[in-house]
């Protein structure tokens, strides 16, 4: 449940586990944080689907995330509520990067991202286009989370 705390005087108010659930949820915009091999930050929105415990993205093997992901499997993920962006929440974890999963767990995967964010008639003619390209699945369960105001 949503609660205000006081902040150096200031009443903001806190998510708790389930409203952090509830948020994950919802259709919003995750941007993906990898390494890059200087160790600098590489940024990517990305469309996700959540089921209450990870993280699931598709993309595919000719991304820059991706080879920083197989180099190094650490990643901070920014949910947000657009467009102002105010409520947030910041997943951190360790990214299971499988290039090999079977391709009806990676198509059914795909179509549950899919089905969030694109009309139900064109879901189908979405995921062909995606099987014509080298895709693969990535899977983040949370070491810690944030969220607004950052605690």
């Amino acid at each position: 449940m949503l609660r205000p705390i006081l902040i150096s005087g200031l009443e903001v108010t806190v998510m708790d586990a389930r409203d952090v659930n509830d948020f994950l949820a919802g259709i919003k915009m995750a941007v993906m944080a990898t390494i890059n091999s200087d160790g600098s930050p590489h940024l990517s929105p990305n469309w996700y689907y959540y089921d209450g415990e990870q993280l699931f993205f598709v993309t595919t093997k000719e991304r820059k995330k991706f080879y920083n992901l197989k180099r190094d499997q650490r990643i901070s993920v920014c949910v947000y509520e657009p467009p102002l962006a105010s409520d947030y929440v910041v997943v951190q974890g360790a990214a299971i990067i499988d290039d090999l999963v079977p391709t009806s767990e990676l198509w059914g995967t795909a179509r549950l991202v899919v089905e969030r964010y694109v009309n139900a008639d064109d879901v189908d003619a979405y995921i062909e286009r995606w099987k014509t390209e080298p895709r693969i699945l990535v899977t983040i369960t949370a070491d810690k989370t944030y969220t607004r105001p950052g605690y």
